[in-house]
């Protein structure tokens, strides 16, 4: 009985060792999704390729974590190292040295102010206007000269403001097409008030790569009023579950500033502020600007939840929101001879860790050979949500087993050990 129960036990501890050692390693059934990737030509071993993950063809992001849950596979079963790249624009400030010759009046009231670039052949895109004064607003005409004397006008609806309307929105930097004039002036329109107090004045040469974006639909709920508070907010529910990088929201009005609080749903059901940001619109004959996005921090969320403050104004009648997200690139090596897929879907998978990114940081995105991603599919293989449980919950009654086993053998070794010790007793009696 002894050996029995022993040998009982052994098979199914390593039967058990064995699914553990399975499942620590790449396991198709736990993975709902794959595509092909269509590999361009590989000209070396280990050379990079890329593939874009687009919203449309992998669907919701349901992994903890975005993108935790991909992996890169052959058709032998072995797992590529891959890396994702985010296709963010890359913004570049140069401050351009040159001399402010002329900070004036005119006869009409207007601010003259005269720039002299320093360096010949330097470019400029851009100025900002340094001053210490608050609650303002002006119109600003922006021209260009070769000599000083003839003057071409490079922005005639630029505008600067500090408004404080419940919250300071300040906005001093105008952007113009790129000129090469050694001379640059401002002229602004003080409409009959006092001057600004102009300390010094940025002539700068912004360089910003194009970032590469994706697009999200969102449906937006019934809007809700608190009174009390002052403020409207609406939910918008996103038609894909994908990262999110800023929210874009359209209005018919015009002339309007809200700031808006952007929140997601925390795991318990209640929620938090994500993102702070403003939007307005200023239109009149002497002011075009406006800004109709909120940034915030990457965030893959099924729902948000907009709020507006409007203090005494009407709530603002919004007419569309969109998600707007940077594309990632997913750069891997490519195997030569080898057939690979695109696996995802798995809720529990963790990151995985390569070492790729110090390569990748060496190479120029733009230049990667990229692939195209094949139609997604339901995998076959997948087992069901249950097989992802935990170990115990996953073997539950054959660990029964084992403990029952294990407390049965723990029994019969004690009555062994007790029948054992009595008959020695009696024979030391009869001696």
């Amino acid at each position: 009985m002894t050996r029995f129960l022993s040998s009982a036990l052994c098979c199914v501890l390593l039967l058990l060792w064995g699914r553990a050692g399975l499942c620590s390693s790449f396991d198709e059934r736990l993975w709902e999704k794959y595509a092909d990737i269509n590999s361009p030509p590989v000209k070396t071993r280990d050379s990079l390729a890329g593939v874009y993950l687009e919203p449309r063809q992998l669907g919701d992001v349901t992994a903890g974590a975005p993108f935790a849950d991909l992996r890169v596979m052959t058709d032998r079963k072995t797992q590529v190292p891959w890396h994702i790249i985010s296709r963010r624009p890359e913004k570049r400030e140069e401050e351009i040295p040159h001399m402010m010759r002329n900070l004036s009046l005119t006869e009409k009231g207007e601010t003259w102010l005269e720039l002299q670039v320093e360096r010949a052949g330097a470019s400029v895109n851009a100025v900002e206007v340094i001053t210490p004064d608050t609650g303002f607003s002006r119109q600003v005409e922006v021209l260009g000269s070769a000599d000083g004397r003839s003057w071409n006008t490079l922005r005639k609806d630029g505008v600067i403001f500090d408004i404080n309307r419940g919250e300071q929105l300040r906005h001093t930097r105008i952007s113009f097409p790129q000129t090469a004039f050694r001379h640059i002036a401002l002229k602004i329109n003080n409409a009959g008030a006092q001057p600004l107090t102009i300390s010094s004045v940025k002539a700068l040469q912004d360089n910003v790569s194009q970032g590469l974006t994706y697009s999200i639909h969102g449906t937006a709920g019934k809007p809700e009023l608190n009174v009390s508070r002052q403020e409207s907010s609406i939910v918008v529910r996103m038609e894909t579950l994908f990262p999110l990088d800023r929210l874009n929201i359209t209005t018919t009005e015009r002339n309007f500033q809200r700031p808006v609080e952007v929140q997601v749903k925390r795991g318990t059901g209640d929620w938090e502020r994500w993102a702070l940001g403003t939007i307005f619109s200023f239109d009149t004959p002497t002011m075009h600007e406006s800004q109709s996005a909120i940034d915030m921090p990457e965030v893959a969320a099924r729902e948000f939840r907009l709020v507006f403050r409007n203090l005494d104004s009407p709530p603002l009648s919004v007419t569309g929101v969109s998600g707007e997200g940077y594309r990632r690139l997913l750069v891997f090596k490519q195997q030569p001879e080898r057939k690979l897929y695109l696996f995802w879907g798995n809720p529990l998978a963790k990151q995985p860790r390569f070492d790729l990114a110090g390569a990748i940081a060496k190479q120029n995105p733009d230049g990667l050979p990229i692939a195209s991603l094949g139609e997604a599919r339901a995998n076959t293989k997948f087992a069901g949500s249950n097989a992802r449980l935990p170990f115990t919950e996953r073997y539950r009654y054959l660990l029964y087993m084992v403990v029952i086993l294990g407390i049965a053998g723990l029994v019969l070794l004690q009555y062994r050990v007790f029948r054992q010790d009595v008959m020695e007793f009696y024979r030391a009696s009869e001696g």
